[in-house]
């Protein structure tokens, strides 16, 4: 049956690694994100603030719309896609794709992370950006994926059944303004700058959801038990628009919070050599509005008598304040572990490049210090490099390491012409921990 577009496409997709404030450089993420020492203009204000008063700095840029995508899941990579999309699969292509998810209890985890960067500014040691992220992750059971690939005849006999055990999601988005500034000191060792990064967050949305218990039967007739819960950002059902800076149910502010980036960066041998270090969310905070959620639990159960009447009996209770949640116990424990992961990542960055003419080499050491709602790796090693071919088309390549299975190879290319830079990107992430594909493009004026 050709059902590929409904399982493997669909399990790639909804179930952006994603940042409170989604790189505006394509350039980046071709290679590998080995940055700090080398963002330019617009784009250090979400890489490295100091660089907007390195020796090499624009005196103007101005970032059009930037878009970065990744998608992906713990098990399945972009390698299954290609292999199975747009084809019949045989029962043998059915148990290889389920036997990817082992042991027996194991979970098919999927996730969809966007960043869309619309614009970005700098003028001289002063840059702006602001930008959209998101992400949404997915977790399906083992016996969701047997029913979805075999249908209800593998499992026939009684007392055999189907459950949606390990079945989960959550997701989150938010919008983020960032203001820049540097201030340059130059010293006999080189050229040292320092620059800082004051950013403001309007949370978008937050949302969890998980089984209680979903079981499906077909012997000696047919049963099934639906059950589940959620919690997440409510808005209006009947909003003719939605306020940006808004809080009630017809406003994209569910939530709001503030951080601060401290960069540095000394450049040594008139900028061939630039060593750089970043903290990101050195300090911050990031609150959601608990007026905001809404807490839905479910139980449908549907059963065949002897005669074959089907019958369905269904209750929902949906909880819409505080307090209501407050009130009950499984409400109150979903709504707790939902905002106690709600801030973000704050992030240490140690960076080096090279120039040597046209070829540009660019390595860094990313640690994280607290976790957050951006699942960041606990630390990443990454190098990049970069060749002007006749000084106007760059072309990229980069690879990152997570130190725990993740690998991560890259390459792209640009178009650099009077001042106007086009830039596209793609990374394949394989290994052990979510394999995905991550893609980019963008624009930008750098004069």
């Amino acid at each position: 049956m050709k059902r590929v577009s409904l399982v493997l496409a669909g399990l790639l997709v909804p179930a952006t690694l994603v940042a409170q404030l989604p790189d505006p450089s394509t350039r980046a993420l071709a290679m590998g994100d080995a940055y700090g020492s080398l963002a330019r203009g617009y784009e250090a204000v979400a890489w490295n603030p100091a660089m907007l008063a390195a020796l090499d700095r624009p005196g103007l840029s101005i970032g059009l719309p930037h878009l970065n995508f990744e998608f992906g899941s713990n098990v399945y990579g972009f390698s299954d896609f290609r292999k199975y999309a747009n084809s019949y699969l045989s029962t043998a292509d059915k148990q290889t794709l389920l036997d990817k998810i082992a042991p027996p209890d194991s979970t098919l985890g999927l996730r969809t992370i966007v960043g869309i960067a619309p614009f970005g500014l700098s003028i001289g040691p002063v840059g702006f950006a602001i930008g959209t992220a998101g992400e949404m992750d997915l977790g399906v059971g083992k016996d969701a994926v047997q029913l979805a690939l075999f249908g209800n005849a593998s499992r026939t006999g009684p007392g055999q059944y189907f459950t949606a055990r390990g079945s989960n999601g959550r997701g989150w988005a938010a919008t983020t303004a960032a203001l820049s500034y540097a201030m340059p000191f130059p010293i006999p060792l080189g050229h040292l700058s320092v620059g800082v990064t004051g950013k403001y967050t309007i949370g978008n949305f937050l949302g969890s959801a998980g089984d209680l218990g979903t079981q499906i039967g077909v012997n000696p007739a047919f049963s099934a038990t639906v059950a589940g819960q959620a919690i997440y950002t409510s808005y209006g059902k009947h909003c003719g628009s939605v306020s940006i800076t808004g809080s009630g149910t017809c406003g994209a502010k569910a939530g709001s919070g503030f951080a601060v980036d401290l960069g540095g960066t000394l450049q040594l041998l008139h900028d061939n050599i630039t060593l750089s270090a970043v903290l990101v969310n050195a300090v911050g905070s990031m609150s959601w509005s608990a007026d905001r959620l809404v807490y839905e639990r479910t139980l449908r159960q549907t059963t065949q008598d002897a005669t074959g009447k089907v019958k369905t009996d269904t209750s929902t209770i949906t909880l819409t304040t505080p307090t209501a949640i407050a009130a009950d116990p499984q409400a109150k424990a979903l709504r707790d572990s939902l905002l106690a992961h709600a801030s973000f990542a704050r992030l240490a960055r140690l960076g080096v490049a090279l120039k040597n003419g046209p070829l540009t080499v660019g390595g860094t050491l990313q640690i994280r210090l607290a976790s957050g709602l951006d699942q960041q790796y606990s630390q990443v090693v990454s190098g990049g490099a970069e060749y002007r071919v006749l000084g106007v088309l760059p072309l990229r390549v980069g690879a990152a390491w997570n130190l725990a299975g993740a690998f991560t190879l890259s390459g792209g290319l640009g178009l650099q012409l009077f001042g106007v830079n086009l830039d596209f990107a793609i990374a394949n992430i394989s290994g052990s921990v979510n394999p995905g594909v991550r893609l980019g493009t963008g624009i930008g004026l750098i004069f």
